[in-house]
């Protein structure tokens, strides 16, 4: 199938905007698989059918892929992205963007969204499948939603709530909250490269906070950090530092609501665990 390009550039942008209005282009593709390139300035480009590959370049852009497996870039600029339907790839670019994969209670299962915010303090929603998210650097705010989703929050302070469905959510540099939501999540706080130990050992006491909610879920957080700890209902595993912390724990249940709690020093074998887990998303946001 032939693919179109479609460019419009600044000059032919002026000609489509009232006076008045901010700066912008419109473009709109049609029902094959095309490669739509905005301008150095905010564009609404709409992909529509087709698998197509959306480039926003420039400027706060509005970018839709439509139906079809697209391939999104934002660009530089404070983007707005929607893959829509599908199996999209989408990446903001540089800048706060705002993410999301195909619509959450639509229904539908069957997409695979891969979604990366870059750098940037990016808020990100996968939506109703199974999707792939990489907050990139910055704080970034990222919810999976319905569907077992694969997370990690990249440098930065981030909150990553997985929603319903059994999520893997990986915590990374930075001081991070994250939830499991509804479901058998696998909680990961392994990264020791932001723990700066004093010279007498001591302990980085500003650790990563982390909710399993209900399910049976299971915590691996043994980083040298004060981690904080909240099993929530069903059949919870915590793998944990000496130092680490469960929120709803008394003297008469040090456990709290963990059925079972491991305790021992971290290792620098676990520590390189959680890096190799995360290797292909972060590979991912440069294809």
């Amino acid at each position: 199938m032939q693919v179109r390009t479609s460019i419009i550039g600044v000059g032919a942008a002026l000609a489509l905007i009232p006076a008045g209005t901010a700066l912008a282009a419109t473009i709109n593709g049609g029902p094959g698989n095309e490669r739509l390139v905005g301008t150095r300035v905010a564009d609404r480009i709409n992909g529509n059918g087709g698998n197509d590959r959306i480039f926003g370049r420039s400027g706060d852009d509005q970018l839709s892929g439509g139906a079809g497996n697209d391939r999104v870039f934002g660009g530089p600029g404070n983007d707005t992205i929607a893959g829509v339907q599908g199996n999209d790839w989408l990446n903001g670019g540089s800048g706060d963007d705002t993410i999301t994969g195909d619509a959450n209670g639509t229904g539908d299962l069957t997409s695979f969204d891969r979604i990366f915010g870059a750098s940037g303090n990016d808020t990100v929603r996968g939506g109703d499948s199974r999707d792939r998210i990489y907050g990139g650097s910055g704080n970034d705010t990222s919810y999976g939603e319905n569907g077992n989703d694969l997370m990690a929050g990249g440098t930065g302070d981030d909150l990553q709530d997985g929603g319903p469905g059994n999520d893997r959510i990986f915590a990374n540099l930075g001081q991070d909250t994250t939830s499991g939501g509804q479901g058998d999540d696998d909680l990961w706080a392994l990264a020791r490269g932001d723990v700066h130990p004093g010279p007498d050992g001591e302990v980085d006491t500003a650790g990563d906070t982390l909710d399993g909610g209900p399910g049976n879920d299971v915590f691996h957080t043994r980083d040298g950090e004060v981690d904080r700890v909240t099993c929530g209902d069903g059949n919870d595993t915590a793998l944990l530092d000496t130092v680490d912390v469960i929120t709803d724990a008394t003297a008469e249940n040090p456990n709290g609501s963990c059925e079972k709690v491991v305790r021992k020093a971290p290792t620098p074998r676990e520590s390189r665990n959680e890096d190799a887990q995360q290797a292909p998303a972060a590979a991912n946001v440069t294809t």
